[in-house]
């Protein structure tokens, strides 16, 4: 499912490329993230065969990856998700990895009267933008980042408002800041063995290496 306020204009290339064997939908109003709670993606939930949601995680990459922007990439995710995912699937409810009714609701993320007020703020900016009202949309949308600063679904999508490069580099440039400056993560820890919750990763820039290796000469 992919979350983009661009709808299948946004999407297909992703879809088409990945030639999926199963139906894939798109949610232009963050509808789902709205329903499960997720501040960033990708985010997904296990659900067992009685309907009930069993864990609940941001950030589960199913291996490594690597994305690529103009003249940068970064490397983001490892595989701790897709082998608890495995085992899931292998064991059912005996598996380490399910949470019960209670753990669930322990981590899930608190509603206040901001996040609420987040919420509505930011379906207003999506309102706008759909109806052709930039000013409005970037009004809302800067308004929704003030009151949620730490919900990465409104940041992304309100920064790609003003295009996708300008969106990488507000994203590499916050995560940078974060990475220097507080203890927070991209993503929440999962508690998974074997995982590297700083799975967002200081970008490399084409020239990347040639610097690393001037630096290595200077040292020596």
């Amino acid at each position: 499912m992919a979350q983009d306020s661009g709808a299948p204009e946004a999407t297909d290339k992703w879809f088409d490329r990945a030639s999926p064997t199963y139906r894939c939908v798109v949610d232009p109003t963050h509808q789902i993230s709205s329903l499960f709670g997720w501040v960033s993606v990708p985010s997904a939930a296990w659900i067992d065969e009685d309907g009930r949601i069993v864990r609940s995680n941001e950030g589960t990459y199913p291996a490594p990856t690597t994305i690529r922007f103009g003249l940068g990439k970064v490397r983001v995710g490892d595989s701790a998700f897709a082998r608890a995912t495995r085992d899931w699937i292998e064991r059912g409810a005996d598996s380490e990895h399910v949470w019960s009714h209670e753990q669930l609701a322990e981590r899930l993320k608190p509603v206040d009267d901001d996040t609420r007020l987040a919420e509505a703020t930011f379906k207003l900016a999506l309102h706008f933008e759909t109806v052709g009202d930039s000013e409005g949309a970037w009004r809302h949308f800067t308004a929704a980042e003030r009151l949620a600063p730490d919900n990465w679904n409104y940041l992304r999508q309100g920064w790609t408002h003003k295009g996708t490069l300008y969106a990488s580099l507000k994203v590499l440039k916050r995560t940078n800041y974060l990475r220097k400056n507080s203890d927070k993560s991209y993503y929440d820890p999962m508690g998974l063995p074997g995982e590297n919750h700083h799975r967002y990763t200081e970008p490399e820039w084409l020239w990347t290496p040639a610097v690393r290796r001037i630096k290595q000469l200077l040292r020596r």
